[in-house]
Parts: structure tokens; sequence; C-alpha cells
């Protein structure tokens, strides 16, 4: 008899638990609410949410009647919609979901201290049944009604206050000094940037008022400075390489005088010859005629620049003899003097005999003359010797 009892409550358990998972599958419709808050105040917007699930499988398709349930549509009174979005509808199973965001807000007089619930919201549907592959039955309208919802209106004033007061405002007397020191280090900050602006600005009509003001000489200039004197850095090695190889000829001696007076220009403070190589030779390649160097210039595709000085002993002799001139310049320029001549006598040279101690000193000091002058074309050192030169004609200004 026990046994019996047992097996029938176990029976009777398995078919409710069936009986509740076919209700809950067959469910053709079910939504809900959900609010930001649960209390708000008069005036006060807060949002609503409605999320409804509709039942859709191969055999049976709900199809509800969405278009009432639009933000530009819907009303809740005594509820004012603000306004609203529709999200994109998700899948899962059997199932699809789909929501409507509200925003709304409250203006009344007497619902302070109430629960003021939302209207009853009712959405009318459709099941449609498929029979076979291509032929559905429409079924008979249905409506389902939304779950109750209601929002606790909370009063503005206390029931002991003799006026209306203002409590959103929570400002003391530190968030006021507060604000004020903030305003004072925007200001200081603004006022800095401001003389920085002015500064730059009478600094950029001082350099173009002297660009207009001081005569400059017109050149065109292909190639830095500074890569010229690398250029002719590496000529001068390789003429040491073969003349360490083969000794002085007179075409070495003629390259030797070329870079010797490229690098010579730059040390009596003259610009160097500058232009396009378009020599070519027969089998295409670019030469230089004689006593011109062709260095490469720009990137990716560097352009070939033929570079030439035009200093004679003469030249130097005249550089010479220019007041200020202090001993160890003056010994610079009288080996350049002395260099270049003993060059030139060697590219001219046609009885064969060479003065190899001559040209090895010469070389000697074209390679010392390539290095100081390397030096002195550093952003450094041009203005130190600006500030040098701009120093004398100041204290002669003064003087007068």
């Amino acid at each position: 008899m026990v046994r019996n009892s047992v097996l029938a409550l176990f029976l009777i358990a398995i078919g409710a638990t069936v009986a509740d998972a076919q209700t809950v599958q067959t469910d053709p419709l079910q939504c809900w609410w959900r609010t930001s808050t649960g209390a708000v105040r008069v005036g006060e917007p807060f949002t609503v949410v409605l999320t409804c699930a509709v039942l859709e499988t191969d055999e049976v398709t709900v199809v509800p009647d969405q278009t009432r349930l639009e933000p530009s549509v819907v009303q809740f009174a005594p509820f004012e919609v603000l306004g609203g979005s529709h999200g994109a509808d998700l899948r899962s199973d059997q199932r699809r979901f789909f929501q409507y965001e509200y925003r709304l807000r409250l203006i009344a007089d007497g619902m302070f201290g109430k629960d003021v619930a939302l209207p009853d919201t009712k959405i009318s549907y459709r099941v449609q049944s498929k029979v076979g592959q291509k032929t559905s039955l429409q079924g008979r309208d249905q409506t389902y009604v939304m779950p109750a919802q209601s929002m606790r209106i909370l009063s503005l004033v206390p029931a002991d206050a003799s006026d209306i007061r203002d409590t959103s405002a929570s400002d003391t007397f530190g968030d006021i000094d507060q604000r004020a020191f903030r305003a004072n280090l925007f200001t200081i900050v603004g006022s800095v940037l401001f003389v920085l602006a002015a500064l730059m600005t009478i600094l950029g009509l001082v350099r173009l008022f002297q660009k207009y003001r001081k005569p400059t000489v017109a050149r065109k200039q292909l190639i830095a400075d500074s890569a010229i004197l690398n250029g002719v850095s590496r000529e001068l090695s390789r003429v040491q390489h073969d003349r360490d190889s083969g000794g002085w000829t007179p075409e070495l001696a003629s390259r030797a005088i070329g870079a010797l007076r490229i690098a010579a220009t730059y040390a009596i403070d003259r610009p160097v010859s500058q232009m396009p190589a378009s020599r070519l030779l027969a089998d295409g390649s670019e030469s230089a005629e004689p006593g011109r160097l062709v260095l490469k210039a720009g990137w990716p595709r560097g352009k070939r620049i033929a570079v030439s000085g035009a200093v004679t002993p003469q030249t130097v002799a005249r550089h010479i003899a220019r007041p200020g001139q202090t001993p160890a310049v003056i010994a610079l320029l009288e080996s350049i003097s002395t260099a270049i001549a003993a060059f030139t006598a060697a590219a001219f040279n046609r009885e064969g005999k060479l003065d190899d101690s001559a040209l090895d000193e010469g070389l000697a000091t074209a390679k010392q003359v390539t290095r100081k002058m390397k030096i002195q074309q550093l952003w450094i050192m041009k203005r130190l010797a600006a500030r040098r030169a701009l120093t004398p004609l100041e204290s002669r200004v003064w003087s007068r």
C-alpha cells in the first residue's frame, strides 16, 4: 500500500512538471517592466523599459501589434512621455525578444507621497500556425495585459516648511573658494600663454623685417655646406689612398687642388659654386670637369651636384691683407696658398718630376683646412661667430 502511494505521488509530480514545462514553452507572449528607480520627485525624469518575448517556432509564429508601443504614439497618463527608443530585436532558441525604452516624468501637485501606477497596457497579437510547407492559418486577435508597475512620488519640501526652498544647490564656502582658485589659476596660465604668443609674434616680425631689410646675395643652395665638406673629406681620403698606392701624378694633383679650393673657399668666407652635373660619359655615367667635385644631394633619388671653388694664391693674399686678421688665421691662409701653388705646379707639370714632399704637405694642409671648416659649419659655431661679429659692430655704434 505504501509503495503504491509513493509511486502515485511520483507520477503526479512528473506530470505536473511536464505540464508546467509545456505551459512555459507554449506561452505565446510574455512581457515585463523595468524602471531606473523606485521613487522619483515631481518633474524628475526617469526611464521605463518594456521587454517582451514572443514565440517563434517552425510550426507557430506569434505576431504582436507593435505600432502602439512606439515612443511617439504610446501614452502613460498621468505620466508624460518625453521620448524613447526601440532597440534591435534578439533571438534565442524559440523566442524573439523586442524592447522599448521610454523616458517619463510626472507633473502634478496632488501626488506627493503616493504610489502612482502605470496605466494598463494591452498588446494585441495573433498566432499563425503553419499547415504544410507553404500554407499558414491566421488565428483570432488576442490581447495581452501587461503586469502592474507603480512609482513612488516623493515630496519636494518637508511638511513643516514655511516656504519653498531650492535644495538642488549644495555649494559651500569651500566649493566657492575652490572655484575661485581654479579661476585665478586659469587666468594666470592664460596670461602667460598670451605673453608667449606676443613674444613669438614680435620675434616673427623682427625676423621678417631683417629678411627684407638686410641685403642678401642671390644664391641657390642645391646642397648643404656640411654635405659639401663631407664630400671634400672623402675625396681627400681617396687621393691619399691613390697616392699611397701609386705615388703622385698630375691627375692626382688636379683632384687634390679641386678639393682644396672648395675647402679654401669656406676658409675665406665665400660661397662655393653649385650646379647640376649634366655631363655624361659614353657609358651613361656622370662626370665633372677638372676642378669640380660631383656630390649626391636629396633622398631617395638624389641629384648629382657639381661643386667647385675659385680660390687662387692671389685671392688668399688679398684676404690676408684685410685688417683684423689673427696670427692663427694668417698662418692657415699662408699654408693654403702654399699648398695651392704646389698642387697647381704639379697638375701642369709636363716633365714628370714632382715634389712629393711639397705635395704631401699640401695634402695634409687640405685635410686640416677641411676639418676646421667642418667644425665651423656646425650650428653652434655659426651662432657664436655671428655673435662675435655683432659685438664689435655694436661697440662702434655706441662709441659714436
